[in-house]
């Protein structure tokens, strides 16, 4: 699996460990903004390991390539909570 795809999921998956749970809970339409913002985070702190790691280095394209990820997961929360009403 190419390194584009990893970041995607893993900022879906992210994304949906958070945010889901809590729109279960409780049915709210901000819980999209949860999973961007987890995703985003999630994001930072893995490129700002590899910042820190010898013989690797931070990455725009890796950080936005999970922010993608974690922006299909809060659509996919917003459509369902409009498709539960």
């Amino acid at each position: 699996m190419n390194d584009i795809k990893k970041h995607i999921i893993a900022g879906f998956g992210v994304a949906l460990i958070v945010a889901l749970p809590v729109w279960l809970e409780c049915n709210n339409l901000f819980c999209g903004l949860w999973a961007c913002i987890a995703g985003v985070i999630a994001g930072v702190v893995k490129e700002w390991c590899d910042n820190n790691t010898e013989f690797n280095e931070w990455s725009w394209a890796d950080l936005g390539w999970t922010c993608v990820g974690s922006l299909a997961a809060a659509l996919l929360i917003i459509l369902m909570h409009y498709a539960k009403g």
